[in-house]
């Protein structure tokens, strides 16, 4: 594998120690670069190369601002190739158990105010706008993934309608505005913890390749309701309503909210469908291990009253959700 990697590393790399990085759910390939102190990122795209192009877009974008992601230091464009500063492998999720929760969710949504304050919508920017042809391709995996893993047959024709009349009708409710740049993938598995730098700097964001153009709680929800991690949520009102005066919203605090709860549910929603597929796309079982913490997700936010009917349809087809 050694040997491959060199094969394709520019010339002024090829003498340095490769150690390969896990890497879930992509197709891409990381991997470890070391001589002596000096370390770097080798980010090999060339089985995705339209993320490998939407990395150098994004990257171009958040440069611009003062939030910390890694620099690069070589592009082969030809090989879909990337070599990048690296930053460790303290990602939050990792270190959360031995640090305090609530000063790691600090840095964090100080960088992602930084976020919404510095860049504004620009079409120029090449960046996918979120609409509801999305949505309801995202909330497709709940019916398509798991409620046959779970109920072990596939849904009635009449539930999966209801279905997805009862999320369209509540989406067009809310007055929704697709302006605000959204990560996309804002959880603690993609911030790692730099402790030799200050203030908010301290949180380093990587995996941005996917960033569209949505509604401005998206990052916040993905970042206090992680899927993978069930941590202390004590916080979660106080970064809301933080976020929310910070970032000088043009909705009420109540609206945001609705949005905030809204888009969480369908994303905990979604995420039960994607822990299915992709334990069976890659062969991971443990993928299915994050099924009991979405779940304790969804059903928090499923109190929430605004989501009411939602609930309702919920325990229509899943009777027992409380008890999985």
């Amino acid at each position: 594998m050694n040997n491959n990697i060199k094969n394709i590393l520019l010339t002024n790399f090829k003498d340095y120690q490769i150690q390969k990085i896990n890497n879930e759910a992509s197709h891409r390939k990381y991997y470890r670069l070391k001589k002596n102190n000096k370390l770097l990122i080798f980010m090999d795209s060339s089985e995705e190369p339209n993320e490998f192009f939407s990395f150098i877009n994004i990257h171009n974008i958040l440069s611009e601002i003062n939030i910390s992601i890694p620099k690069i230091y070589e592009i082969d464009s030809e090989k879909k190739i990337i070599l990048l500063e690296d930053f460790g492998d303290r990602r939050f999720d990792k270190i959360m158990k031995y640090n305090n929760i609530k000063n790691l969710l600090s840095v964090a949504v100080d960088s992602l105010i930084i976020l919404k304050k510095e860049i504004n919508f620009n079409s120029s920017y090449e960046i996918p706008t979120y609409n509801y042809n999305t949505f309801k391709k995202e909330i497709s995996e709940f019916i398509d993934f798991f409620y046959p893993y779970y109920i072990k047959a596939k849904i009635p024709l009449d539930l999966k309608e209801e279905f997805f009349d009862k999320w369209k009708n509540q989406y067009n409710e809310l007055n929704l505005n697709y302006t605000s740049f959204v990560h996309k993938d804002y959880n603690l598995n993609n911030l790692i913890y730099l402790s030799e730098r200050t203030k908010h700097y301290k949180c380093g964001i990587i995996d941005f390749q996917n960033a569209f153009w949505g509604e401005d709680c998206w990052d916040l929800f993905s970042l206090l309701e992680d899927s993978r991690q069930y941590f202390d949520d004590q916080y979660n009102e106080f970064y809301i309503n933080y976020y929310y005066l910070n970032t000088k919203q043009n909705n009420s605090i109540q609206l945001f909210k609705d949005k905030y709860y809204f888009f969480n549910c369908s994303r905990q929603t979604r995420l039960l469908g994607r822990w299915v597929q992709l334990s069976k796309n890659f062969n991971q079982k443990w993928y299915l291990d994050f099924i009991n913490i979405t779940n304790k997700r969804l059903i928090k936010c499923l109190q929430i009253p605004s989501l009411k009917k939602i609930k309702i349809l919920y325990h229509k087809l899943i009777p027992d959700l409380y008890d999985y």
